[in-house]
């Protein structure tokens, strides 16, 4: 492989670009299921996908995250026989576990149809989704390895193409032939098609590795496993707890309102996604910074990152919680429009405790992988009690309670930890000057909402109003700093240059 790694910036423009078209497809994936099919048919499909992904997540067993951070590692200090052989056996355990995942899965699939789905209708729909868990288990586990080569654009361009096609795909075999059980068969096909491009690019990748006579006394198939162990109990815990409560209102109350949660979840994860590129890609930084010993180039990054993550996840937050009515009224129609309560609760929640996002990768880059047990654990036994004692009685308002409880009790353990190990770098003066912006951004925006007709041109121009108050305040209360703009403009290839000039000079 060649000594230049692939850009991390340029990386992180591309995952904005498949950031983006996830946001357009998955917009259109369920304006279309709320639109064609009934709410309960909507809940089971939102019960699928978390089926999905904590199975998939329990038969990864903390892989992903290990094989990301170890090839990164090995291969700053060009150990490139341990990369070799950390790839080659992650990637027959793939294989098998994809394998076994979709056996059981098959094998129990009754039981689950009746637990939660009260119903042996679904038997199928939950077999079906075994073919989609193995390849999704695939797909994670290969996608880490390249990300772990820090072949960040080809990650980049496999993400994007992911964005499209697990929506695409479904969307249209439900249109040819209008049933339910069509979009698990796009999503199973979709998430075999995705694990196939991954397995390409690393396969090209691999093939680029140079030879090394440099060694290390270690094993560094059995390192990763020790390393990993830790996150799969902490990954399992987490994944579960995130969809916990999705999972006690199909049990203790019914289909129907889980699909009109569902709803404020969904608008949810549009604010969760703006930090995800930032996030999918700095493990391997954060882990080349740990390997060459420069605490000073980790923790400017961190702190730089905080910042970074804190200007576009608070204000979009914000923004989005705002239009929360008219959003839910023109996107999904009349009988969601209550969901608007419980998204507020998500959006400031995880507002508050966005820095989560950056210090676990921190944490993760310098191998001290045990904390998140305790965080996701912790996490977890919150999501689980509140549920059960506010769903029963509050409903859908008692879920995004319960659900938002996880990113408190997560950020308060994994910040005491980063502190202690003094990896933490919080910025705190930028960061209120960041909510403060936000709460005019919200309180603005939230008023005028009741002002308007509630139609499409009137939520456009709900956002435009936002994003033009927002640009006000970044002028006027100087919220980006030097790190920050420069790292910004970094990001915007260099043919969009009249689009960096007008950043800076903002």
């Amino acid at each position: 492989m060649s000594d230049k790694s692939e850009s991390f910036e340029s990386g992180i423009a591309l995952q904005y670009s498949a950031v983006i078209s996830m946001f357009i497809f998955s917009t259109l994936f369920y304006f279309i299921i709320a639109h064609l099919l009934s709410t309960t048919l909507v809940g089971s499909i939102s019960l699928i996908y978390a089926i999905i992904s904590i199975f998939s997540v329990f038969f990864v067993i903390g892989f992903s995250a290990g094989i990301e951070h170890f090839v990164a590692f090995h291969l700053s200090r060009n150990n490139y026989g341990n990369v070799k052989s950390l790839i080659k056996k992650t990637g027959v355990f793939a294989i098998i576990s994809a394998v076994m995942a979709y056996t059981v899965v098959y094998a129990i699939a009754p039981y689950i149809a009746m637990v939660l789905f009260h119903s042996l209708y679904y038997v199928d729909f939950i077999r079906i989704s075994g073919i989609a868990i193995a390849g999704a288990i695939l797909m994670n586990i290969f996608s880490s390895m390249l990300l772990g080569l820090k072949r960040y654009r080809q990650y980049s361009m496999g993400y994007l193409f992911v964005n499209i096609s697990s929506y695409i795909i479904p969307i249209g075999l439900l249109f040819i032939f209008r049933t339910a059980i069509y979009v698990i068969i796009g999503i199973s096909i979709a998430d075999f098609i995705n694990a196939g491009i991954y397995i390409s690019l690393l396969s090209k990748s691999y093939c680029l590795l140079g030879d090394s006579n440099k060694t290390e006394r270690i094993e560094p198939f059995a390192t990763m496993v020790v390393y990993s162990l830790p996150l799969f109990f902490s990954s399992i815990m987490t994944t579960s707890g995130t969809y916990m409560d999705r999972i006690i209102v199909s049990y203790f109350i019914n289909l129907s309102y889980l699909g009109i949660y569902n709803y404020a979840l969904v608008i949810a994860s549009v604010a969760a996604v703006l930090t995800m590129p930032i996030s999918n890609l700095l493990i391997p930084k954060l882990s080349g910074y740990f390997s060459l010993d420069d605490r000073t180039g980790f923790r400017d990054t961190v702190k730089m990152l905080l910042n970074i993550s804190s200007m576009i996840y608070i204000p979009g937050a914000m923004g989005i919680a705002a239009i929360s009515r008219i959003t839910l009224y023109i996107f999904a129609g009349p009988a969601y429009v209550i969901a608007y309560i419980p998204l507020i609760i998500i959006m400031f929640v995880t507002s508050l405790f966005i820095g989560t996002v950056i210090l676990a990768s921190a944490v993760k880059s310098v191998q001290k992988s045990r904390i998140f047990i305790l965080s996701s654990g912790a996490s977890l036994l919150s999501n689980i009690i509140l549920s059960i004692v506010l769903i029963p009685h509050l409903n859908i308002i008692g879920a995004g309670i319960a659900y938002s409880s996880m990113t408190t009790v997560n950020f308060a353990i994994i910040y005491a930890y980063a502190r202690k190990l003094r990896i933490s770098n919080y910025d705190i003066r930028t960061v209120l000057k960041i909510w403060g912006s936000s709460i005019i951004l919200f309180t603005v925006i939230f008023t005028l909402q009741f002002f308007v007709p509630y139609n499409i041109f009137s939520e456009v121009g709900l956002i435009l109003g936002g994003i033009v108050i927002y640009i006000m305040e970044v002028k006027f209360m100087k919220l980006i700093g030097a790190p920050e703009m420069e790292f910004i403009i970094s990001i915007i290839p260099s043919r969009f240059s009249v689009l960096r000039r007008l950043i800076a000079r903002l």
